[in-house]
């Protein structure tokens, strides 16, 4: 009687490896499984040049019957599990609820990093969030570093770009793959990624290193020459308009521009992102509010709908009495029952594109240093956090508290960056030395008397 043949167990239960030979004679490795979320027998064919030999391939098919077994365990346990979606229909949801929860410029930017993010999953034949994987997202990150940067093209339509040769910065790839990382987690969470976890997306979209310089500030003789280009800039007038030309007004008394020297103490003297100080009411402030000594200061509050960080803060007045007489005499022009007007425009605010224009036109024509709204935040942050006779012993804390950032942000950013700011300096206009430019603008008699002519 023939010897019965042992039968040995297989090393990867679940999973059968077939060789198959092609008709040009190359021989080829498949794969067989049952998919434990579709019940349905699937074949893949190895990749030879990642499965060269049979300890690599049997390693694989060992990988791959444990990673089944658990998958299997997981439905049995009525886990619920990562659906894939189509790219289209993942992405109109994303926008969907970015549209309630997002602001519109925040909304842009994860435009940009979705537009690079579509052109890459055309070329790679990416369909469906089933289709992401790690070694996907180290293609996509790969695509992004490598894109060339884009400049405006010369003779083209308005908004017309094109491609350069030049690298882009490692900032703007960051800004992407932040927006991407925020993109795929929003995913995750919803379960249409089978085939990505929290920790795969953090590895395949690392961020590129960025070198850190010390904040930009301006310092006190820099301050001097924007405060008193503000006031020229508010001075100008046209030579004859219309209404002049016809009598209705006296000649020389039209202003050019919008007001901007009182925007830009606002933002130099409180530390305020841009879009804060232009969404700011005259509801928002309070120039009767008392101190802990129980003496008047006023303060200013900002709403956490308003804020970037979506955390209310009160930034109080002691720090700059020359900010709130600047605030005082803006109030008493705005006139009664003034609580719902914008403290700058009005019943309309001051938009970010009337701004903009107005700081390039300071540094253009009006002799202005070069510089940006957000280098006033910094200035503010800087001066605020190094002033020994401001806040003291807690500068760090109170700084970090009227900017609206944490304290690590104040003492890795700002502690230190500037020496010298007199002890005996108690307000930021004394130890920013710009007390005499604040006088000229809370004193400017001609501006006043222009803005009142009907």
């Amino acid at each position: 009687m023939a010897k019965r043949k042992r039968r040995i167990r297989s090393p990867h239960p679940g999973v059968k490896l077939n060789r198959r030979v092609l008709p040009s004679g190359k021989t080829q490795w498949r794969a067989r499984f049952v998919d434990p979320d579709t019940k349905r027998t699937k074949d893949i064919t190895l990749d030879p040049v990642g499965l060269p030999t049979h300890e690599a391939r049997r390693l694989w098919a060992i990988r791959k019957s444990q990673s089944i077994a658990k998958d299997r365990m997981d439905v049995a346990s009525g886990k619920e599990r990562a659906t894939a979606k189509p790219l289209a229909d993942a992405l109109k949801a994303f926008r969907e609820g970015a549209e309630i929860r997002l602001r519109r410029k925040t909304i842009v930017t994860y435009e940009l990093a979705i537009a690079r993010l579509l052109q890459w999953a055309e070329s790679a034949g990416v369909s469906s969030t089933g289709d992401l994987n790690r070694m996907r997202l180290a293609e996509f990150r790969a695509f992004l570093v490598a894109a060339p940067s884009k400049t405006a093209k010369r003779g083209g339509k308005r908004g017309a770009r094109k491609e350069t040769k030049r690298k882009r910065s490692p900032v703007s790839i960051n800004v992407e793959l932040r927006s991407t990382k925020t993109l795929l987690n929003a995913w995750r969470v919803a379960g249409w990624l089978p085939h990505l976890d929290r920790d795969a997306i953090g590895d395949g979209l690392k961020l590129l290193p960025v070198p850190r310089e010390q904040p930009e500030f301006l310092p006190p003789e820099r301050l001097q020459k924007l405060l008193q280009a503000a006031m020229r800039h508010d001075a100008a007038v046209f030579a004859e308009t219309r209404e002049e030309h016809s009598g209705l007004r006296r000649v020389g008394t039209t202003l050019r521009y919008e007001p901007i020297a009182a925007f830009t103490a606002f933002l130099l003297l409180t530390g305020c992102r841009r879009g804060e100080a232009l969404g700011l009411t005259w509801a928002d402030v309070d120039l009767d509010a008392v101190d802990s000594q129980g003496e008047v200061v006023g303060e200013i509050r900002l709403k956490a709908e308003a804020t970037k960080t979506k955390h209310a803060r009160t930034i109080g007045l002691e720090v700059s009495p020359a900010l709130h007489a600047l605030l005082a005499k803006l109030k008493l022009r705005a006139g009664r029952n003034s609580d719902g007007l914008h403290v700058f425009g009005g019943a309309e605010p001051y938009t970010a594109d009337l701004v903009a224009t107005a700081r390039q036109r300071l540094i253009r024509e009006y002799g202005a240093p070069s510089f940006d709204w957000q280098t006033l935040r910094s200035t503010c942050a800087t001066f605020l956090t190094n002033a020994p006779g401001i806040f003291g012993a807690a500068t760090v804390f109170l700084s970090a508290r009227q900017l609206g950032h944490s304290v690590a942000v104040a003492e890795r950013h700002y502690l230190g960056v500037h020496r010298g700011i007199p002890r005996d300096a108690r307000t930021l206009e004394a130890a920013m030395q710009i007390e005499g430019a604040l006088r000229d603008l809370s004193g400017n008699k001609r501006a006043d008397r222009l803005a009142a002519v009907p």
